[in-house]
């Protein structure tokens, strides 16, 4: 219990500024129940072969806030030109061309960040503009990395428990953390997670037809039954009360879970409430991996989630490397211009 409560006290005390994104791809899905996968979408998401690196932040946005994201990102990007802050973290070169990570509000781990580029001396220009979140440090090795066509992000696969089958989460600042993310070298990431859907867990058995586990039961079964065919195996019933489970989900970064709940936070953006769900999974032989689910009261329902809570959660993992500096600075030292005026 002392360690998660100093978790969530480093979470708290990270609020200092602001952070990035794009919209995904004009497509926009829903950000309620609908959006949960049912037991059948669980069974074909084991295997994962129909999932894609689908580049858009539309979603991510509908999600935060019940709009679509084509509708809500322009007012975004305003705000977040006049009024968002940065840190020498956010602020980096690559090349001949600057980057600045502007993000608002101030003290809220739940920002919308814009991230602006330009070729040196000249003006910034938004390429991205993401919801924000603010994460918990987990140690992950990198195994692969596969970077966005437009704008400063990227998705990026971590080592877990089976080689070859990483865990994937979207990077808002993979211009500035590109050069760490080598194959095999273990870095400190910011870890979190948004939420398009959360329940009370209704099931305690799911039923499994394919996938690996399926695969493994299925030829067990056919050794004990000589004589049987690949039909007379029987359904596969895995109880899955109690457990902690992540599933893949449509996309890579984006994940069906089960979890529960250790400890719930409110915070807001603008005027929009939003809970933090404080969650763990244990890994072998690796400490916890520790991430923050922030759902918007409108993916809630009439569902008041609280500690010890027993949930069933679809979310798009976020991480970056861990910034080496918590020091807010004001925007217009960091930019030649007013923020409002640049690109405005």
């Amino acid at each position: 219990m002392a360690r998660k409560k100093k978790d969530i006290e480093e979470l708290r005390a990270s609020r200092k500024d602001g952070q990035s994104t794009v919209e995904r791809g004009g497509v926009e899905e829903p950000s309620d129940n609908a959006r949960m996968a049912s037991e059948k979408t669980i069974r074909n998401a084991l295997n994962g072969p129909a999932r894609q690196h689908f580049e858009g932040l539309g979603a991510a946005w509908t999600a935060v806030t019940g709009m679509p994201g084509r509708a809500v990102i322009p007012q975004v990007v305003a705000t977040v030109l006049k009024e968002g802050g940065t840190r020498p973290s956010w602020q980096w070169k690559d090349g001949k061309k600057d980057y600045v990570l502007l993000a608002w509000p101030k003290d809220e781990p739940l920002r919308a960040a814009l991230l602006l580029a330009g070729e040196e001396g000249k003006q910034l220009i938004p390429t991205s503009c993401v919801p924000f979140l603010e994460g918990l440090a987990n140690d992950l090795t990198v195994e692969t990395v596969h970077p966005w066509e437009q704008g400063g992000g990227a998705n990026v696969g971590v080592r877990m428990l089976r080689e070859g089958e990483p865990m994937w989460f979207y990077d808002p600042c993979y211009v500035r953390d590109r050069g760490d993310l080598t194959e095999g070298v273990t870095h400190t990431f910011l870890l979190s997670a948004l939420a398009f859907g959360v329940r009370k867990a209704l099931l305690d058995e799911i039923t499994v037809t394919s996938g690996p586990a399926y695969e493994t039961y299925a030829q067990a079964w056919l050794e004990e039954h000589p004589g049987s065919t690949r039909l007379d195996v029987p359904e596969l019933k895995i109880n899955v009360a109690g457990k902690k489970i992540i599933h893949p989900g449509h996309t890579f970064a984006e994940y069906q879970i089960r979890t529960v709940i250790d400890d719930v936070e409110d915070c807001v953006l603008e005027k929009m409430p939003v809970k933090i769900l404080y969650t763990s999974f244990p890994l072998e032989d690796r400490d916890p991996l520790r991430i923050p689910i922030y759902v918007a009261s409108l993916n809630l329902g009439t569902y008041e989630p609280k500690a010890g809570d027993e949930i069933d959660a679809y979310v798009w993992f976020q991480g970056r490397v861990i910034d080496w500096d918590g020091e807010a600075i004001d925007t217009r030292k960091a930019l030649e211009d007013e923020p409002g005026e640049q690109n405005s």
